[in-house]
């Protein structure tokens, strides 16, 4: 890397991580640009040179969702059988949304919307591929079916467990998202069986 792009990528962390900071003691909403960068000591265009808008950090910041399923998940699970690792994957799903909270998960769901679709429908992502391999697993160990194709069946149960964290927004936390989950999963899930 030159000395620019290093520069360059010292000033985006460098936001990421006042960003993270201020998140601790001011809504989504109460983060001005104004005030990340007045704290992270760069300038406005700084800001915009690194991120389209406020909700592109909402983007940048899932992205780490997916280096950490990579980096922590995939290939760590601690469940025996082929389905069991499949639901203890999308338990670690449910408790990511919960350690990022609901303020932050409705804003992730705002960004999927007006900023980041190409972002967040991408299956080579970290989340989605980890959860695909899963599911090769247990068709590969003849656990579930091989007539829909792996892809097809963890885009499924991704769409089923992204709606569930929504509802779960929208319903203020008012329920425990992973149990209901996984009663969900398990019921379609039960589709695949063999």
């Amino acid at each position: 890397m030159t000395n620019r792009k290093l520069q360059a990528k010292a000033t985006k962390d460098r936001i990421m991580k006042t960003v993270k900071e201020l998140s601790k003691n001011y809504s989504y909403d109460e983060l001005s640009i104004d005030l990340i960068c007045k704290k992270a000591g760069v300038s406005t265009g700084a800001f915009y040179h690194h991120f389209k808008s406020k909700q592109g950090l909402i983007i940048e910041g899932y992205g780490e969702c997916d280096n950490f399923f990579r980096e922590n998940i995939t290939g760590k699970l601690k469940a025996k059988g082929a389905i069991e690792r499949i639901l203890e994957y999308i338990d670690h799903q449910m408790e990511y949304a919960i350690y990022i909270g609901i303020d932050l998960m409705i804003e992730v769901y705002k960004a999927q919307i007006t900023e980041g679709t190409d972002f967040f429908l991408q299956s080579s992502r970290g989340l989605p591929q980890g959860l695909k391999a899963l599911v090769e697993e247990a068709q590969e160990l003849q656990v579930i079916t091989k007539s829909q194709s792996s892809q097809s069946i963890a885009s499924e149960l991704l769409l089923i467990s992204r709606g569930v964290i929504y509802n779960w927004c929208q319903n203020n936390g008012s329920y425990e998202l992973g149990p209901y989950c996984q009663k969900i999963i398990v019921n379609h899930i039960k589709c695949f069986i063999l």
